[in-house]
């Protein structure tokens, strides 16, 4: 890589690096392309450059969210007290990770999504991107024990999106009332289907 090529990776790194700083501190509202321009501290010209629309920008902080997101369940798996229940320790490890301000953030951009399609567009390529990730992430988590059960796709799956349903009441109601509790009876629910080998073939 030339020294102009490394300049311009530098440039898109400070752009997408403060695009994220704000969508996690003040969210997708004030995060404008001229809210991201002056904290990384580049001219018009430099952001346009790398990212003609405010679209695309938020598109490849997105990137950045779920780096930051993986991450946040390493430390949160690192953390987590040895527990019997591995199956609901797992669980409770990616509820602390989905509760952070950066997973927020990427909620929040979709929920902008559902009235703007370029940023719909845009989204739906950097997440489907972060999909194999995700579940790789996921999977590490649960263990070998889990993801070697026919019906761990589908277990995966569902949790996902009830960890994701979790996440946006959040918003609401911050202290988490009674997720601790809720995360014990989906156990209940999907642990069956684990032990279940014919579970994955009902619809």
């Amino acid at each position: 890589m030339s020294k102009r090529e490394e300049q311009r990776a530098a440039t898109r790194r400070l752009l997408v690096d403060a695009a994220v700083e704000s969508l996690v501190e003040k969210g997708v509202a004030a995060t404008t392309t001229l809210e991201v321009q002056r904290r990384a501290g580049v001219s018009r010209g430099a952001l346009l450059h790398h990212f003609p629309t405010h679209e695309e920008l938020l598109g490849a902080a997105v990137g950045r969210l779920v780096q930051r997101n993986e991450d946040a369940v390493q430390e949160e798996l690192a953390a987590a007290p040895p527990s019997e229940d591995g199956l609901l320790r797992s669980v409770r490890v990616l509820r602390a990770a989905l509760r952070r301000p950066a997973f927020g953030a990427e909620l929040e951009l979709w929920a902008v999504a559902r009235t703007n399609p370029r940023l719909r567009q845009v989204l739906r390529r950097a997440e489907g991107a972060a999909r194999r990730d995700l579940y790789r992430v996921i999977g590490e988590v649960l263990g070998p024990d889990v993801t070697a059960a026919p019906s761990y796709p589908l277990v995966a799956e569902l949790t996902v999106q009830m960890l994701r349903g979790m996440a946006i009441s959040d918003a609401l109601y911050r202290d988490g009332t009674g997720g601790d509790a809720l995360l014990e009876r989906w156990i209940e629910v999907v642990r069956p289907l684990l032990t279940d080998p014919s579970a994955e073939e009902r619809p």
